[in-house]
């Protein structure tokens, strides 16, 4: 913003100019949310260390004040971090960084928390997956447009024809994205879960701009009681009422379809989703596999192998083992398939429901699929995402999925309950 624009926006509100000046270049964007806290990250114009301003009014009366977090020595200098704490649950606060007595008032970001962990919650989430780099798909818009909770961002955020091996290239691409206004002005009011596919994902520099850049759950693989894994997978899980979204990494361990023994997951990652698994299941009825990848795809003569239809036996292997424990009603959430698909299951252990939702704008040839329901392909200018809404009955859950275009039309529509009284 010019200095004159800055004057006049001064006048216009009554208030010292100097006080007006913008602070942030991009953002703010925020994660890791729970009923009691969240994680806000933003960029400066220039490095300097700020505080993070929280209220719950848009004025921000009564506002509490955090510190920036200490920046990782690989950290871009105007990269800035904030730990929210002691929030209240279901609660939407407004947040903005301050410095001094400059506070930021043209780029505020929203958060609303999580309800209480086991509680009767209803909810809404979007996901998408499939985007050019930088996109300024319009996808975005409605999908901030459609008010979810979170946003679950199924990869390929960066449709790069070279996957960059550098650690500045990475962060120029999550520029990009954050550049972009579609993109940045969801972020601000959506906060975002995101896992990646095989055109942003990659070695050691990858993994180190996503854990900068990314506001992410936990990571369990980066315990240092984790002992022998080269490259750390970003699986991570968080709970919403009585739902549990597992969030996995298809991309870190996976060797290829045509390898001895082909695995999306590796070794490591199957046991924590077994371990992840067996606690969510009893005190969470409803349980959602985050895949980036179709989970009944089915491989083909020719087409895009990057699906579970070429890990047929892994795939065995968890529904078995599924089957095996008792454990129903899971959901696999995936994109990059390139359609609006569903299949819908018995909801008994070892069969799965699936909602597909891809592909934003990057464009690709359909998965062939095992679905009940669809497949529906995009129209030449077509953007496609996904809503999952989950209705809390108490004694039953309702759960849709509406894959919806950028014009906020309803382009597919899937159902199941899930009937606790019968449980």
């Amino acid at each position: 913003m010019t200095r004159s624009a800055l004057l006049l926006l001064g006048f216009l509100l009554g208030t010292p100019a100097a006080l007006q000046a913008q602070l942030v270049h991009q953002g703010p964007w925020s994660g890791n949310i729970g009923p009691n806290s969240a994680i806000v990250h933003l960029t400066l114009n220039e490095a300097r260390m700020t505080s993070l301003e929280v209220s719950e009014h848009k004025d921000f009366r009564r506002p509490i004040s955090l510190a920036q977090r200490a920046r990782l020595p690989t950290d871009p200098v105007t990269l800035a971090r904030y730990l929210l704490r002691n929030l209240k649950p279901d609660t939407t606060y407004y947040v903005r960084p301050t410095a001094g007595r400059v506070r930021e008032l043209l780029s505020v970001g929203t958060i609303k928390t999580f309800p209480r962990p086991g509680s009767y919650a209803s909810f809404r989430v979007g996901f998408a997956s499939g985007a050019m780099t930088g996109s300024e798909a319009g996808a975005f818009s409605e999908i901030r447009y459609q008010k979810p909770l979170i946003f679950l961002h199924l990869g390929n955020g960066h449709n790069e024809t070279e996957v960059p091996d550098e650690l500045p290239a990475w962060f120029a691409l999550y520029d990009q994205a954050l550049d972009s206004f579609t993109q940045a002005e969801l972020y601000r009011d959506v906060p975002m879960v995101y896992t990646w596919n095989t055109k942003d994902a990659g070695g050691a520099a990858a993994h180190a701009a996503y854990r900068a850049y990314i506001p992410h759950y936990p990571l369990p693989a980066d315990n240092p009681d984790e002992v022998g894994l080269s490259l750390r997978p970003i699986s991570q899980a968080f709970s919403i009422g009585r739902a549990r979204f597992i969030v996995l990494d298809t991309e870190t361990h996976r060797t290829p379809p045509e390898s001895e023994s082909p695995t999306i997951l590796g070794d490591w990652q199957w046991a924590w989703l077994q371990a992840e698994l067996r606690t969510a299941a009893p005190s969470h009825p409803l349980i959602f596999l985050v895949s980036a990848v179709a989970w009944h795809g089915r491989e083909a003569v020719s087409g895009p192998d990057n699906h579970w239809g070429y890990y047929a036996a892994e795939r065995t292997k968890i529904e078995t083992w599924l089957r095996e424990e008792g454990i129903s009603n899971v959901c696999v959430l995936s994109g990059n398939g390139g359609i609006l698909a569903a299949r819908i299951g018995s909801g008994r252990p070892g069969v799965l429901h699936e909602f597909q939702a891809g592909v934003l704008d990057q464009g690709r040839d359909p998965v062939i699929g095992q679905w009940t329901e669809g497949p529906l392909q995009p129209g030449p200018t077509e953007e496609f995402f996904g809503i999952l809404e989950v209705t809390d009955n108490r004694s039953r859950l309702d759960v849709t999925f509406r894959g919806m275009n950028q014009h906020g039309h309803d382009r597919f529509k899937s159902s199941f309950t899930v009937d606790l009284a019968e449980q």
